[in-house]
């Protein structure tokens, strides 16, 4: 027991010595250690090891005594700013140009420079003035576009119409307040007013609704707008409704028109749908093949709803023809403005007498002075006193297009009268002309702008027309003529050998006479020279009945007879020539050819439907050789094939 003791006492003495040992060289080991570290840090260690751009490991002067190095890690000083990496921008989406779409050429006139055809012995020779070039300069490129969605708004089909269909149009302002004008009138207008056989329109009509030919409603009901307005409506009428059909006797049955009083609704067949190309020119100008179209604003279009066109078509202000003509240059012969609603209203406006020997020439610098030297006196026509042909001052951009001879108003709703306007800018002469020579009269005596009615020259009315009673001279006051157990307008006719007759207007009657399409250049000299005209100075036709319109001549009132008349005047192309002078320029294959576009006037950009109509419609008069009882003659037709014309832009 004692031993154990003795041997716990020495265990309790050695631990408390190790653990004195260990206290003092605590510090002795802890120094070595770092020592070692320091030394183990060489200089071929510093040189594979290179700093970061980040953390950085430097030596510092150590505010401890020298005996000892202490390892620092720190961060630079300053500690740099950071600097965000820049928002990223996104690179441009390449946009490549715009594939070059070729300008298309207007039909220009046709190449070549065919020899000018000679002029008759003994009259002076004609000097061939050159025709300017009809290619245009467009102002840049332009735009194919298809027309679906993108032109208009669509009209309801007759599958999804109903009463309430969102597609069916509401009236604007303009057009409410245009339709509340006429209340007391039987009147209607189409909303639209053109569409395909498989849409449909609303009808709106003033006055007494019961002629309507189909229910019209004024009860805010049916497409009504508002209701006891005045104003009777209804919505979803389709072709069909209307008993409208397509004819091969009409615009070759691609379309269609419609009247009631004074509303137009013209229809299209759908097979032609995405069928017609339109470019777009400038921001309001756009074409077909065979029309344009220029969208006013409600200023202007305002003329046209309440067919006040006329400040639209002089020349000085025109704004539709500055477009125009500031976009393809001094191109055309012709401008034909085209209200989008018919108003039954045709007029020429001319801008420049500059073609020779057709009675109609005046000097192309300002003054039109060779009236005088023309009508073989030493007056100034009064009619044309105040003229400025040729001046820039006559146009509203203050340019001057010498080229353009007139520009027409084409308000006839089937465009018949189109063709007579032409025959404005030719010869009908001033009034102090005395043509047929000699003959102390002129052939334009009644009313200045369409060649007398007694005369056998032949064209479009009202240019030359039926046979007015010689007592009253005016319209409606026609000499009807029986033929056929028909009574008929009638023209007087040439027998031969001094005889002449009233007989029966025909539709040939109203294509130009050779006389006149020689004054437009279509026709040779000699070719017009072949034919002989004659004016009846005082026809007495007091034979016939005197009814309260007409006076009715019956067949045997038909021949007229020498003493009906004091004298039957002969002229031929040649009394034009030795009179005026030859044309110039002179006749040839340059000068048969005319550029007169077509311009639609409409207040919002044209429908599918309305580009196609119009397409369609001058398609068939500028192309074709036909005659229709409703449109009357094409261009084609109406110059016996003597000539061509572009309306629109390919």
């Amino acid at each position: 027991m004692l031993g154990l003791n003795i041997f716990m006492k020495i265990n309790l003495l050695i631990m408390i010595g190790l653990t004195l040992l260990l206290v003092v060289l605590s510090p002795l080991l802890i120094m070595g250690i770092i020592n070692l570290g320091n030394n183990i840090r060489t200089d071929d260690t510093k040189e594979a090891s290179e700093p970061s751009t980040d953390l950085q490991y430097e030596e510092i002067s150590p505010a401890v005594p020298p005996s000892s190095t202490t390892l620092v890690i720190s961060y630079p000083s300053p500690v740099p700013t950071y600097t965000p990496l820049p928002t990223y921008t996104p690179v441009p989406t390449y946009t490549p140009l715009a594939t070059y779409t070729p300008v298309p050429t207007y039909t220009p006139y046709p190449t070549g420079t065919p020899t000018p055809t000679a002029t008759p012995t003994n009259t002076p020779t004609p000097t061939n003035t050159p025709t300017p070039t009809a290619t245009p300069i467009p102002a840049g490129p332009v735009t194919s576009v298809n027309l679906l969605n993108h032109w208009g708004t669509d009209t309801p089909l007759l599958s999804l119409c109903d009463f309430s269909s969102a597609l069916i149009p509401k009236l604007t302002n303009e057009e409410l307040s245009f339709m509340t004008k006429n209340l007391n009138f039987d009147s209607a207008r189409f909303f639209p007013s053109k569409i395909y056989d498989d849409e449909t329109t609303k009808i709106v009509v003033t006055g007494n609704p019961e002629k309507s030919p189909i229910k019209v409603y004024d009860n805010g009901t049916h497409g009504d707008d508002i209701a006891n307005d005045g104003l009777y409506s209804r919505a979803c009428v389709s072709k069909d409704d209307l008993g409208i059909i397509f004819s091969e006797n009409e615009l070759g049955g691609k379309a269609s028109s419609y009247k009631f009083n004074d509303g137009y609704l013209r229809v299209v067949n759908s097979d032609l749908r995405e069928t017609v190309s339109v470019v777009n020119l400038t921001k309001n100008l756009s074409t077909s093949g065979h029309a344009m179209f220029m969208e006013l604003d409600q200023e202007s279009y305002e003329k046209v709803r309440t067919g006040n066109g006329y400040n639209l078509q002089d020349s000085r202000t025109c704004e539709v023809c500055v477009e125009v003509l500031s976009f393809f240059g001094d191109v055309f012969d012709h401008l034909i403005l085209v209200p989008d609603e018919p108003d039954n209203i045709s007029s020429y406006h001319r801008t420049s007498d500059n073609i020779k020997g057709i009675m109609t020439y005046g000097d192309p610098i300002c003054d039109p002075i060779t009236w005088n030297n023309h009508g073989k006196n030493n007056n100034v026509n009064q009619d044309y006193k105040e003229a400025k042909f040729g001046c820039p001052s006559k146009f509203l951009d203050g340019r001057d297009y010498p080229r353009l001879k007139g520009i027409i108003w084409a308000g006839d709703p089937y465009i018949g009268r189109l063709n007579s306007e032409f025959g404005h800018w030719i010869g009908v002469g001033p009034k102090n002309g005395n043509f047929p020579p000699n003959s102390e009269v002129s052939w334009n005596s009644n009313n200045r702008m369409d060649i007398d009615n007694q005369t056998t020259v032949k064209g479009p009315w009202p240019i030359t027309g039926p046979l007015l009673d010689p007592e009253r001279q005016d319209s409606p006051h026609y000499v009807n003529v029986l033929s056929d157990n028909q009574w008929s307008l009638s023209r007087i006719k040439s027998e031969g050998n001094g005889l002449f007759s009233l007989a029966p207007q025909k539709s040939e009657d109203y294509k130009f006479d050779n006389i006149l399409l020689y004054m437009m250049g279509f026709v040779s000299y000699e070719d017009a020279l072949v034919d002989k005209y004659y004016y009846l100075n005082g026809l007495d036709l007091g034979g016939c009945t005197t009814g309260e319109e007409t006076l009715m001549c019956t067949a045997q009132d038909t021949v007229i007879q020498p003493t009906q008349y004091k004298e039957a005047i002969e002229f031929t192309v040649e009394d034009i020539f030795t009179k005026y002078g030859p044309r110039e320029p002179v006749y040839s294959t340059l000068t048969k050819h005319i550029n007169a576009p077509a311009i639609v006037l409409t207040d919002q950009a044209p429908s599918n439907a309305e580009i196609t109509w119009y397409d369609v419609l001058f398609e068939w008069w500028s192309t074709k050789d036909s005659y229709s009882d409703q449109y009357q003659h094409t261009w084609h037709s109406v110059t016996r094939g003597n000539s061509t014309i572009s309306t629109g832009y390919k």
